[in-house]
């Protein structure tokens, strides 16, 4: 039934079906797959696929380590578009002419991605501004990728054999992918991130995002404030206008520590080209891709962080389990023990010879050998502190992001809602302890009360191991078989002594084709028990 609900939503004609087999025979897809080589495949099939491998350089709980550094080195770069049909564009998402809106559009790029490209303009009343303008026809093809990768994994799922959580993890990949696609292909997703960013920029001294322009933008065109500035990784440059690179690099992360534990929205892609410096500020642009946690998530967030601070094993697993999602089976008490080590490993360390992108990628290893998948949100927050980390250590290598984290930590668990947040939590857990204590002797004489009368009833889960599994579905198969055989022979003996017709050689037919139905089976049951018998013998594994 998915199977066919994909094939109908499918409207495709195949030829892009056609475009994805080809490179994929180029690239000899069939022969193996090298990360250099799956990169190079992405680039050929086109922006979705490039966007696949971006999302997919964050999962290293789903993916090899040497994926996800390869598909970092993708680039959302693209031929630009020929000035023509960028203005046609913009008069076919306006619905009038472009002159309507803008004084003039300079015709040079200032840069093209696969899903739009920007100009500088300028508005009718002078102000000069940057114009995002989405690629024609791009919307139509990444929804026809979607479409064709929901087909491919349905029909995968229908054929092959693997666990179901290997399907259930590619589904949910998938649909992340498919509202990441949405969000960035729409415009007014990103224009309502730039109003909000730039409303939150107000408390925040020395951060800021350009101005958007809500009047003269719709879900094709963006239009926001043309922004010049020094990006923040040209060292040289911004020491040559007088800044210093230490006192930057520290606003940087106490910002993003305050959009991710203070407001819960941060920006999810913070690599250099999106953070420019500009009159003694820092400017975030493209806010196309942001992250969002609730206050809950931020909770556990603060908690894991201060769990690794102050060394705590079991504050870490507690926080670790509520930002992350099981596919399967979890062992507690191991889990315990791995954050323990894990912390043991680096809490006799300095803080400045602790890499944190270390300790978050040794933390998803132990996530992925439990079984455990963080959520999509926690994840672009992980890749985006380790972004940051990276991008310190060429701005300002005596900076170190665990230690300031540790000091972002310590300072906000002191503020006045923190710690009344606190004591209502601690009041809360003892009231419900006191009335658990005081419940427990009622609890106790029922029980003992419910065992006198023969009421009590204890339930159990016996775990069988999957050898046992297969040998009695084995067993319970051949038994089977065995019953058809002998059934079809006694049925076939009963035949023989009528008339039935046709006949040959004075027996049924029917009667016939029973016993050779019944010597077949028979033949086999004996087959498969000798087979397993001899696997038995030779320490194999069972059928």
């Amino acid at each position: 039934m998915h199977v066919t609900q994909v094939s109908l939503s499918d409207k495709t004609s195949g030829r892009r079906m056609r475009e994805i087999l080809s490179v994929m025979r180029k690239y000899k897809v069939m022969q193996g797959l090298t990360p250099q080589k799956a990169v190079q495949m992405l680039e050929a099939l086109g922006p979705t696929y490039v966007k696949i491998g971006q999302l997919a350089s964050s999962r290293s709980d789903l993916l090899p380590k040497e994926y996800c550094e390869a598909f970092e080195q993708l680039q959302d770069d693209a031929t630009p578009m020929p000035f023509d049909t960028v203005l046609e564009c913009m008069d076919r998402a306006y619905g009038h002419s472009w002159k309507q809106v803008f004084l003039a559009v300079d015709p040079e790029p200032l840069g093209a991605a696969s899903i739009a490209q920007v100009h500088k303009a300028v508005l009718l009343d002078g102000t000069p501004v940057a114009v995002k303008v989405r690629r024609p026809g791009i919307v139509a093809q990444m929804a026809e990728d979607i479409t064709l990768m929901k087909r491919a994994l349905a029909t995968a799922e229908f054929v092959a054999s693997a666990h179901e959580t290997v399907w259930m993890n590619l589904d949910n990949f998938i649909e992340v992918l498919e509202k990441t696609t949405d969000n960035e292909t729409n415009f007014t997703i990103e224009l309502e991130n730039l109003t909000r960013f730039q409303k939150e920029c107000e408390d925040w001294p020395g951060i800021t995002c350009p101005v958007p322009y809500p009047h003269a933008s719709n879900d094709a065109v963006l239009v926001m404030e043309y922004v010049q500035g020094t990006q923040i990784n040209d060292v040289a440059k911004l020491r040559a206008e007088g800044y210093d690179m230490d006192v930057l690099a520290d606003r940087l992360i106490q910002n993003y520590l305050t959009q991710v534990m203070g407001v819960g929205f941060f920006h999810a892609d913070p690599h250099p080209g999106n953070i420019l410096v500009r009159d003694d500020q820092i400017v975030w642009i493209d806010l196309g891709m942001t992250g969002q946690l609730s206050a809950s998530e931020r909770q556990q967030v603060g908690r894991m962080m201060r769990a690794v601070v102050t060394d705590n094993a079991y504050d870490l697993m507690q926080a670790v389990l509520s930002i992350s999602r099981r596919h399967g089976e979890l062992d507690y008490g191991e889990l315990l023990s791995q954050l323990g080590s894990l912390l043991g490993k680096y809490g006799s360390a300095d803080l400045d010879d602790i890499n944190i992108g270390t300790v978050l990628g040794e933390l998803v290893e132990v996530m992925r050998g439990q079984s455990l998948i963080m959520m999509p949100a926690v994840t672009m927050l992980v890749r985006g502190v380790v972004t940051i980390e990276g991008l310190m250590e060429n701005i300002s290598p005596t900076t170190n992001v665990l230690e300031v984290l540790s000091e972002h930590v310590m300072r906000q668990s002191l503020q006045p809602d923190h710690v009344k947040k606190r004591v209502v939590d601690l009041f809360m857990a003892a009231t419900e302890s006191t009335e658990a204590l005081a419940k427990l002797p009622y609890q106790v004489s029922d029980t003992l009360e419910m065992l006198d009368r023969g009421e009590l009833r204890v339930k159990g889960d016996v775990k069988v191991s999957e050898d046992a599994l297969a040998t009695i579905y084995a067993s319970v198969g051949r038994a089977s078989l065995a019953l058809i055989s002998m059934g079809l022979f006694i049925g076939s003996s009963i035949l023989c002594t009528t008339n039935m017709e046709p006949r040959l050689l004075e027996v049924p037919i029917l009667g016939v084709l029973g016993y050779l139905g019944a010597f077949v089976l028979g033949a086999y049951v004996i087959f498969v028990t000798l087979k397993s018998r001899h696997r038995m013998k030779n320490n194999l594994k069972a059928d």
